[in-house]
């Protein structure tokens, strides 16, 4: 018997014992002994006991190429790492792996990282990550078959220039199809002393980087050469705290003829002043998810006729979307309210917005962009059969009138289905004595499905609930749940939804307590629990 006989499926066809490194190796081990005894038996009698028992050598060389990468494809890189403090000829021949994840829980417990002064981490980082790609770099003929993701997230910056260009060559030599370099401090909002590293984007340029599908960059500069060709088959492009002139940036779009999803975010010029605007008359032909968030942008104005998807926020000051025909889903978030006074959020989601084509529409707002008796424009959701709203409540508005301002929405979205609203009171909201009384509005004909968490008797809760209540004409159900369920940040992807329901997890009861959560429970059964809602209406 010879390993070529051995095939993939002779060793993956068997069922794994546990996903565990330990019980994977001792699980190859102990089918190679098996296959080592049976070669033992037909070799000839002059065979060396030193040949016998070099069984970790024999294993290696009994694996065919592809079962060792499917084997170790199951597990992470830190849990192969484990595996080679095992087998000293598994360290030799490096790490058959698809997808080299490096990051700071990689190599580093939690309990280490925070003792450690960051130049000694840093540089450990970068040594333990030259150990893991020695061994490839003299093998790329090897690597560029199984390579398919190649990602650094670690705090790093220009003073590691040599080191990550190494990297980046090596991910691009090895026909890596997804690139992430995120470099990133932590905490986020920390500016460390050392200069943002240089992407050397002329390494991700050319026939060499046809395989780079998708490239996720982190707190780096981009400085287009002029040699630039674009990255041809990039179809996914991500931009965090990223400090790019306007001008390379629209040149950069524009050379991704096959970009499908853009998500730009904390966008910054290299000289750290805000930028202008962004405008592409050309087609981005394939575009169709784009998100831009705290981008100090005064406009963009894009021509995506394919976009579908667009989350933004009130950082911009203009929004133009020309010919998006097929856009059906809107997030949008409120984040400059805690820096200054902004225009009414909701009227900014009205403007900005090709309303006519939206079918889902997800608002991140608080209560204080959102009071005002109604909104300037008169423009219709006509085809809007989706509403998310996840609403931060802080203070204690003195009357109902903030309400208004989403009553008018709802009226302005004729065909509405299904609401959400998620509600997350901040500080203690007092009950007060008053006269309970739906506000006014006209007949909702097509709402069938409403659901609020966060209920509290805050002013206008229960009067916006009665509204729903008296006027949604074929309303099926209604759920009314006092516990809050969204989450205290405020970034659009902790937007709170009910099929996101499973990611939740219930506060104590202690905690509803304290909170009031069972008061707002009781109050809700007090105001809203009439005989003639029994049928549509549930109070959990």
């Amino acid at each position: 018997m010879n390993s070529a006989a051995v095939s993939s499926d002779d060793f993956l066809g068997k069922a794994l014992p546990s996903k565990s490194p330990l019980c994977l190796y001792l699980f190859i081990a102990d089918t190679y002994m098996h296959q080592f005894t049976l070669m033992d038996k037909q070799s000839s009698p002059e065979r060396s006991a030193k040949d016998k028992n070099d069984l970790s050598s024999m294993e290696l060389q009994l694996l065919p190429p592809g079962v060792l990468q499917d084997i170790l494809s199951r597990l992470s890189i830190k849990e192969i790492l484990r595996m080679t403090v095992l087998s000293r000829e598994w360290r030799r021949k490096g790490i058959c792996h698809p997808d080299l994840v490096f990051t700071e829980g990689t190599f580093f417990c939690s309990n280490t990282t925070m003792n450690t002064h960051r130049a000694s981490r840093n540089a450990e980082f970068i040594t333990e990550v030259d150990n893991v790609l020695r061994p490839l770099w003299s093998t790329p003929t090897t690597t560029t078959t199984m390579l398919d993701k190649f990602v650094v997230r670690f705090s790093l910056g220009r003073k590691y220039k040599n080191h990550i260009d190494r990297w980046i060559s090596f991910s691009t030599a090895s026909k890596a199809k997804h690139i992430a370099l995120d470099l990133r401090p932590e905490p986020a909002w920390f500016a460390p002393g050392y200069g943002k590293y240089i992407v050397p984007l002329c390494n991700l340029s050319g026939p060499n980087c046809s395989c780079v599908k998708s490239l996720d960059l982190g707190y780096v500069c981009l400085k287009l050469p002029r040699s630039f060709n674009g990255i041809t088959n990039l179809k996914k492009l991500t931009l965090h705290m990223v400090s790019i002139s306007v001008n390379d940036l629209r040149c950069l779009l524009l050379s991704c003829a096959l970009l499908e999803s853009l998500n730009i975010e904390s966008l910054l010029s290299p000289r750290r002043s805000s930028l202008e605007s962004l405008c592409i008359r050309q087609e981005l032909r394939r575009l169709q998810y784009l998100l831009m968030h705290r981008c100090d942008l005064h406009m963009i104005d894009l021509n995506a006729p394919n976009l579908i998807k667009f989350e933004f926020d009130d950082y911009m000051n203009k929004v133009v979307l020309r010919g998006s025909l097929k856009l059906s889903e809107a997030t949008f978030a409120s984040y400059r309210r805690y820096l200054t006074v902004v225009h009414d959020a909701l009227d900014c989601v009205l403007n900005e917005l090709p309303t006519a084509l939206v079918q889902r529409l997800f608002l991140q707002l608080a209560l204080e962009t959102s009071v005002r008796s109604s909104s300037k424009t008169q423009t219709s959701f006509i085809n809007l059969t989706y509403l998310n709203i996840n609403l931060h409540i802080s203070g204690y508005p003195p009357d109902i009138s903030w309400v208004m301002g989403f009553v008018n929405l709802l009226e302005l979205s004729p065909f509405l289905e299904e609401l959400e609203l998620h509600m997350h009171p901040h500080g203690y909201i007092q009950t007060d004595p008053r006269i309970m009384a739906a506000v006014q509005g006209r007949p909702l004909r097509h709402l069938r499905s409403v659901y609020m968490t966060g209920f509290c008797s805050l002013l206008g809760v229960a009067e916006l609930a009665l509204y729903i209540l008296g006027n949604a004409t074929v309303l099926e159900r209604m759920v009314v749940d006092s516990v809050v369920r969204m989450s205290y940040g405020h970034t659009t992807d902790q937007l709170y939804s009910v099929c996101r329901a499973n990611e939740f997890v219930p506060p104590s009861p202690e905690d509803q307590e304290m909170f009031g959560m069972n008061r707002a429970r009781e109050y809700a059964k007090e105001h809203l629990g009439r005989e003639e809602f029994s049928r549509i209406l549930t109070i959990l």
